[in-house]
This record gives C-alpha cells, sequence and structure tokens, in this order.
C-alpha cells in the first residue's frame, strides 16, 4: 500500500494547481474588462487562452485531489486547502508589482487560521451511501437553480459584496461537484451501469462548469484574496453538509465542535473582509465599478 505522504504530496500538488488556476483567472479579469452580463463577453471569454489554461489547471488540481484522497486520510488531505490561500496572495501581488500590505497578511493569517480549525473538527464518519439516479439529477437541478439565483443577487449587491458572494457560490459549486463526482466514482466502481452513472456524471460537469464561471466573476475588480478565500472556505464545507444531510455519514464534532464551527465562521468572514480588497486600474478608478455576475443588464444600462 503507498505512503500516505504520497497523497500528501498530491495534495500540495493540487493545492498549487489551484493557486495557478487562481491566479490566472484573475489575470484574466485584469485583460478583459467587459462584464459577464452579454453572450459577446462571454464569447470573449471563451476565446482567450487563458480562460483555458485556467481550465485545464482547474481539471489537474481535480485529478490531484482524487489520487490524494486516495492515498491519504481526508483529514490530512483537506487541511492543505488553506495553502492555496497562502500562495495565491503574495503570488498576485508580485504579478500586480506591488507589495502585500499588512492588512492582507492578516486577513490571510486569520482565514487559515479559521479554514485549518474547522476543517480539523468537520470531520464525517466516512460511511454513507451513494445516491441514486434521481437523487443525483435532483441534486444537479436543485444546485443550478440555487447558483443561478444567487449569482442573480449577487449582482444586485454593492461592489464590494460581489466578489466574495461570487467566492461563495464557486466554492459551493465545486463542493457539490465533488459529491457528485463521487457518487459516479462509487457507482461504477460498486457494479453499477454507465447508466446509473450518467445523472452524476453529467451533474459533475455541469456544476463544476458552472462553479468555474463563478469563479471568474468573483474577481471581477477585486484582488483576489477575498474570493478566493471565500471559495476555499465554502468548498469543504458544502462538501461536508451534502455527505452529512444526503449521504449518510455522520459529524464527528459533537456539540463542542459545533460551536467552535460557528466561530471560526465568525473569524473567517473577518479575515474576508480585511482581504477585500479594490484593484486600481490605470485610469485611477477602480475596476469594482464593473458587475461580476450575469445579474440583469437592463439595471446595469441604466448606471
Amino acid at each position: 500500500m503507498a505512503h500516505p505522504w504520497f497523497g500528501i504530496g498530491l495534495g500540495v500538488l493540487s493545492c498549487v494547481a489551484y493557486t495557478a488556476a487562481a491566479v490566472t483567472q484573475w489575470r484574466l479579469d485584469t485583460i478583459l474588462s467587459t462584464p459577464l452580463t452579454t453572450r459577446r463577453a462571454v464569447f470573449d471569454l471563451l476565446r482567450h487562452p487563458l480562460w483555458w489554461i485556467a481550465t485545464l489547471l482547474n481539471v489537474a488540481r481535480s485529478v490531484f485531489q482524487v489520487g490524494a484522497l486516495a492515498l491519504a486520510p481526508l483529514s490530512v488531505v483537506q487541511p492543505l486547502g488553506v495553502l492555496v490561500l497562502v500562495f495565491s496572495v503574495p503570488w498576485a501581488a508580485r504579478l500586480d508589482r506591488r507589495s502585500v500590505t499588512a492588512r492582507e497578511w492578516k486577513g490571510v493569517l486569520l482565514t487559515v487560521l479559521a479554514l485549518t480549525v474547522l476543517l480539523a473538527i468537520a470531520t464525517t464518519g466516512g460511511a454513507g451511501r451513494t445516491l441514486d439516479p434521481g437523487e443525483a439529477l435532483g441534486l444537479t437541478l436543485g444546485s443550478l437553480a440555487l447558483l443561478g439565483a444567487g449569482a442573480w443577487i449577487a449582482g444586485l449587491t454593492s461592489p464590494a459584496r460581489r466578489g466574495p458572494l461570487s467566492g461563495v457560490l464557486a466554492g459551493a459549486a465545486f463542493g457539490i461537484s465533488s459529491a457528485l463526482a463521487k457518487t459516479a466514482v462509487d457507482t461504477t466502481s460498486g457494479g453499477g451501469s454507465a447508466v446509473e452513472a450518467l445523472p452524476s456524471v453529467l451533474g459533475t460537469a455541469l456544476v463544476a462548469l458552472l462553479g468555474l464561471f463563478l469563479s471568474q466573476a468573483a474577481y471581477r475588480g477585486l484582488e483576489p484574496g477575498a474570493p478566493l478565500g471565500a471559495t476555499v472556505f465554502a468548498n469543504p464545507v458544502t462538501a461536508t453538509v451534502i455527505a452529512i444531510v444526503l449521504l449518510g455519514e455522520t459529524y464527528g464534532g459533537g456539540p463542542v465542535g459545533a460551536g467552535v464551527a460557528l466561530l471560526c465562521v465568525l473569524l473567517c468572514g473577518y479575515g474576508l473582509t480585511l482581504l477585500t480588497s479594490v484593484r486600481e486600474t490605470g485610469s485611477g478608478s477602480t475596476s469594482m465599478d464593473r458587475p461580476p455576475l450575469p445579474s440583469a443588464p437592463a439595471k446595469e444600462a441604466h448606471r
């Protein structure tokens, strides 16, 4: 049997690939200034090479993550996700030819601390069931509807809140797609047919694709810290909730753990507020004026 350190190594590689994808998407936002509210804007996004580089990096991240979970315990691999935030903030600052501010470092420290403790206590029993095709289809359709509604609401909020909210939605999408992917793998490995696995396979692809667009929108006009921190936070939390509510796994934290988890959520929220900083444009104005999500075009036209 492979040593768990190989799984940890793959987990670190997953974090590196995720960081590279996030910084690439953030960089892409600095190049494409058109809001994602029209078909032309989405077409321009899909034509740009950086979008496909980010997509491939996200695919690599997923492959490394699956390999890591196959070789090392979830309780060891999941906390490694906080490294993404540690890597990305100084990396993006270097590309932007600036120094990381003391406020950003404080935000990184608080967010990483909160996420580490949260992931340490947010463990499940591990034994659970697999979603049947109808449940997988229902989870997919329900997720697409809720995430779409969340995207519309995010488009109506103040600019400083749009990025973190979009990041939460993106993280939720990635957590849901992970649960659907696990269902697809368990179905096929357990002797199920391709037809039985089809709803979860399609659901994984659709929800993950929506997550990519939401994560791209999250960087609109902001430095990457707050949007990425929100994504890294929401991903494992969503996956854990699905594991407990839908897959029948048991929560291992108990009442005390639930109280600590709530404190971690509050601390993480404060850390994200410290990381929320506006990206300056060359004209001296901020790109925060651009809406991050495909909300109502008519509303934007009146601005």
